[in-house]
């Protein structure tokens, strides 16, 4: 009759404690060796845990020859991954495509699991579960969002033709030369809505005014210094851009002055053509189309509106316009800079 060696104490002590906590089929191993060790018979231990005595058998041996270890599951390779890198690297290229480009059997304007799913079955001759698609395209980096609108992208043809000019420009008028950069903004008393820190379950109300009132802002940068000059005005007109112009003259006397604006209509009307006709000292150029990141002033108008008129109501439009002028008032130069050079 065959029974197992008798365990030493260590061993005994490792069979109990793989007995309550191994898995199912190790736990069983385990009690086998216990009962065989106590001269339960192998037909008894067999009929006991409903399996063949060759079984019992095995497992005696196994523990024979090497112990609690022996009664442990040898390491598995497993199935091989059906999305292996070429797999993942198909999918990639599927979804930087628009379906139709893919397939134009395809009456879809996006892709879905169950597109790529039909996709991979008669591509690639693969058939894949939902799950593991997404987990998948999970590793890609991908998930499941709603996308956002944006503005079309548009280049304008001149573009390098304009900013030669500019370059040209700068550097034909010399060091004692004023080089600025301008640019117009709004602000009003009904405040911007922007994100803030709340309390879960509570919404932050932010009052509204009576009536919304605003005024323009016209705001030059010396790119070099960091001056900045401004002006209030009532709007944003032609007759409005010229005494800002007359403004910066008088800011900047004897010196030549380039300045760099963007295309809007107040500065390309033909009054303001006239005037500058009439003030040679003063050079107007205008950036490409379609880059209004080429301005340094519109960072300086996004801290404006960030540390001033977010998530806050003004009593008036008096409080808000003196409240821009201690902004400025405490803006440096080297700020100025160090804004303008920020990349939002």
């Amino acid at each position: 009759m065959l029974y197992v060696r008798q365990p030493t104490e260590e061993e005994r002590a490792e069979l109990t404690r793989m007995r309550r906590q191994e898995i199912g089929r190790v736990s069983r191993r385990a009690q086998m060796v216990l009962l065989s060790a106590q001269r339960r018979t192998v037909p008894e231990i067999a009929a006991l845990f409903e399996v063949s005595r060759a079984t019992v058998r095995f497992w005696v041996r196994q523990f024979d020859a090497a112990g609690p270890a022996g009664l442990r599951d040898e390491p598995r390779s497993g199935r091989p991954r059906k999305v292996t890198p070429q797999v993942e690297g198909e999918l990639a290229t599927w979804l930087a495509r628009d379906p139709q480009q893919a397939d134009p059997t395809y009456l879809a304007t996006f892709w879905t699991v169950a597109m790529l799913l039909l996709t991979a079955s008669s591509r690639l001759q693969l058939a894949l579960a939902p799950t593991t698609l997404r987990t998948a395209l999970h590793r890609l980096g991908l998930r499941w969002r709603r996308p956002r609108l944006a503005m079309p992208r548009k280049t304008d043809p001149e573009k390098a033709a304009k900013q030669w000019r500019i370059a040209e420009a700068v550097l034909g008028a010399g060091p004692e030369a004023a080089v600025l950069y301008a640019d117009e903004s709004r602000v009003q008393t009904l405040p911007l809505v922007r994100a803030m820190w709340s309390w879960v379950g509570q919404q932050w109300r932010i009052p509204t005014p009576g009536s919304n009132a605003a005024r323009a802002i016209f705001g030059a940068l010396e790119i070099r210094t960091g001056r900045w000059t401004y002006l209030v005005r009532e709007r944003m007109r032609k007759e409005d851009f010229i005494a800002f112009l007359e403004q910066l003259l008088a800011a900047y006397p004897a010196r030549p002055l380039i300045l760099i604006a963007d295309n809007c209509s107040s500065h390309t009307a033909g009054d303001v053509k006239e005037w500058l006709a009439a003030h040679p000292r003063l050079q107007l150029h205008f950036l490409p189309a379609h880059c209004s990141h080429l301005n340094p002033v519109e960072r300086i108008w996004l801290q404006l509106k960030d540390d001033l008129a977010a998530n806050r109501l003004y009593g008036s439009i008096t409080l808000l316009l003196a409240t821009v002028d201690r902004f400025f008032a405490a803006m440096t130069p080297e700020q100025a800079l160090v804004w303008a050079a920020e990349e939002r």
